[in-house]
């Protein structure tokens, strides 16, 4: 491999363990807010008018189909550029496919762990609206 390639890879690889670092944390700093988040009780009947209403089947309905689509159509993207990544001679070519490749995997991944921080800090909000909405796919 020549030098660019090395470093490029080298810069890639750094970027992805800081990225992972960030995702950690934020897990962790919603884990631990979760452990001490306790909803007041006037807070408790702030978004009980919500439930049950139209807007809240569209949220229940919508969301879920828009995150799982993301997720879907980015985990057939990494695939395809996986495959596209074998044709070309050139390597800058290959790993341009791979870069894309990479963020296309990441994308796949990170969606719906984003979507499960967003419906925590729903909870986090101690109204009864964390209840009847959910964003998340398959779950």
């Amino acid at each position: 491999m020549n030098q660019a390639v090395q470093t490029s890879l080298h810069l890639a690889n750094a970027q992805i363990k800081q990225y992972s670092r960030r995702v950690v944390s934020v897990v962790c700093i919603v884990l631990i807010g979760l452990t001490f988040a306790t909803p007041a009780a006037a807070q408790s009947e702030v978004g009980s008018g919500i439930c049950g209403t139209p807007l809240a089947e569209t949220i229940n309905q919508g969301a879920p189909l828009v995150v799982g689509t993301l997720m879907i159509s980015a985990a057939i993207l990494s695939y395809t550029l996986h495959t596209a990544a074998a044709f070309p001679k050139d390597p800058q070519a290959v790993q341009s496919f791979k870069n894309w490749r990479n963020r296309a995997g990441i994308s796949a991944v990170t969606t719906p762990l984003f979507a499960v921080i967003i419906e925590m800090f729903i909870g986090f909000t101690g109204t009864s609206t964390a209840e009847c909405i959910s964003i998340v796919p398959f779950f």
